[in-house]
């Protein structure tokens, strides 16, 4: 009798798992092929998707020439909002108006010049102009190296200038343009030395007034120098999505440009 109690209890407990593996079964066999590749083709886009806002992150949406006009930065502020850029890259005499043109988009980053763009000012400037950029609402500050004295092979002033400014920018971080079609190889590593040595927080290629621009080579070169302890800008005459690929592939960190806005439409459609 007891036998037969159990056996109808056993019977009674086997039954609701019965049930449920066959829900499962039957939810298994519900999951078409054409589901599948539903999903499947969601995930790739939602991959795509977070790749796009990666490299768009990557950009310093620049306008330095000296007719821009109020209006062309608060535009140029407005589409690093829209396209989700890392920062704008203003002169000086803009930041203000960037600062509170983004001051209900703190996700993008306000990036000052700095002895702009020839280098050739007095360290007690650059370190002025890197105290004011702070004081009107820069978050990142792009100098430009003395190139004479890089050409002269006076690197000791070369880094000591970059320290001041480093100083003087209190943590934010400092971007050393070094105008790299302007140097040999040799001229090159040595102020991306002193670069990173000083406590720079990126070797930048150049400001896109002179000579070539940004090469992918001299990246490559740039960032086998530095070794990890700053990152790489590359700027200057990248205005496509196929340059921008290039400069990113060869290591560049950060990319600067005024053609922000075409290389991210390249960009989401490609």
């Amino acid at each position: 009798m007891f036998g037969k109690k159990r056996k109808i209890a056993q019977e009674e407990t086997a039954a609701p798992a019965a049930e449920e593996n066959k829900s499962e079964q039957t939810a298994a066999e519900e999951l078409s092929p054409d589901t599948e590749r539903e999903e499947f083709e969601e995930f790739k886009k939602q991959k795509k998707l977070l790749e796009i806002k990666r490299l768009l992150k990557m950009i310093d949406h620049t306008l330095l020439k000296q007719t821009a006009t109020r209006s062309e930065i608060r535009k140029l502020c407005d589409e690093a909002v829209e396209y989700g850029f890392c920062s704008v890259c203003v002169q000086p005499v803009y930041v203000a108006d960037c600062f509170n043109f983004l001051k209900n988009a703190p996700a993008v980053k306000i990036a000052c010049v700095v002895g702009f763009p020839m280098g050739e000012n007095v360290t007690a400037t650059k370190v002025f102009e890197t105290k004011r950029a702070l004081a009107d609402g820069a978050d990142e500050i792009d100098m430009v190296a003395c190139i004479s004295a890089i050409k002269n092979g006076n690197f000791s002033y070369v880094k000591r200038e970059i320290k001041k400014v480093v100083a003087a920018a209190k943590g934010k971080p400092v971007k050393v343009i070094l105008e790299t079609s302007l140097l040999t190889q040799n001229e090159m590593v040595k102020a991306a030395v002193c670069a990173r040595d000083a406590g720079a927080a990126f070797v930048k290629t150049s400001t896109g007034y002179f000579g070539e621009g940004a090469k992918a080579e001299d990246v490559k070169l740039l960032k086998q120098t530095v070794q990890g302890s700053c990152l790489v800008k590359a700027s200057g005459g990248i205005r496509s999505a196929e340059q921008f690929r290039a400069m990113v592939n060869a290591g560049a960190d950060r990319i600067g440009t005024s053609a922000g806005k075409e290389i991210a439409e390249e960009i989401r459609k490609s």
